[in-house]
């Protein structure tokens, strides 16, 4: 039987163990809508300010974005590549449900957090229709019910409630993140009961999971996004404050400037334990 103290353990070191798995660009979700074309790789990021006012850490981040790249190049694609080949695509979007289902707690108090009381009940529904007819989650049937997926996290909570991000971070293996969106990532973990009922080493094997299934789903996404990018890593930076911003200021869609910007996977959603 687990006591406290094992469960506290657990909730503070699991965030830990788990980004032993993760590799930056399994944070990519999707591919937004009106692509540019590549020609638009390489622009200025459109943040307000120069680099050197959101990226004053810009020689750490870049020695930490390589780190992560190549852990993803040597280590995580390898492995979402044989994972592709083995598992049919239903199956992968199947399991990439099933975990985004578990995501609920977040997402629910976040938006109550933040006062959105329609996105709330619509996260609340969804879970509930897709963890019964959509068989423990692995089938989304709340989207064809007019019950679209919502987004929320704590760092989102603290923009909302007005605490600026502070300079743009690369965490290492997390990938893109600020000074508020990392507190956010180790509050979120705090929200997921799992933690409390489930013995952390079977939480991090669903991590690993879970990463290696998002990474398959996006291998040509992300060969696409590295191919169109004169830099990279200004992309990706660019792509993370633009969606942030997005968030936080409750725009579904980006601005025409922002646009010109998410020709590449979205890195925005900073994935926290299920």
């Amino acid at each position: 039987m687990k006591t406290p103290g094992t469960r506290r353990f657990a909730a503070m070191i699991l965030p830990m163990l788990a980004a032993l798995a993760i590799a930056a660009p399994a944070r990519a979700q999707s591919l937004p809508t009106g692509i540019p074309p590549p020609a638009a790789a390489g622009a200025a990021p459109s943040e307000p300010g120069s680099p050197a006012d959101v990226d004053p850490w810009e020689p750490f981040n870049r020695a930490i974005f390589e780190f992560n790249d190549g852990l993803d190049h040597y280590v995580l694609r390898p492995v979402a590549e044989g994972w592709d080949t083995v598992l049919p695509d239903p199956v992968e979007r199947s399991l990439d449900n099933f975990f985004d289902n578990l995501r609920f707690p977040i997402r629910f108090v976040n938006n109550i957090l933040q006062a959105k009381v329609d996105p709330a009940a619509i996260t609340l529904c969804r879970f509930l229709v897709n963890s019964t007819f959509g068989v423990a989650g692995f089938l989304d049937v709340a989207s064809h019910l007019d019950l679209p997926a919502q987004t929320g996290d704590f760092g989102q909570t603290l923009g909302v409630w007005g605490i600026p991000g502070g300079p743009y971070l690369v965490l290492p293996v997390l990938g893109p993140s600020n000074p508020r969106d990392t507190v956010g990532i180790a509050a979120d973990s705090y929200i997921n009961i799992g933690g409390f009922f489930i013995d952390w080493y079977y939480l991090l094997g669903a991590r690993v999971v879970e990463t290696v299934n998002t990474r398959a789903l996006l291998l040509e996404d992300v060969d696409r996004a590295r191919e169109a990018s004169l830099d990279f890593y200004v992309a990706v930076r660019s792509a993370y404050l633009a969606r942030r911003r997005a968030l936080i200021e409750g725009r579904a869609e980006p601005t025409p400037e922002e646009e010109k910007e998410l020709y590449f996977p979205d890195y925005s959603e900073q994935s926290v334990l299920p």
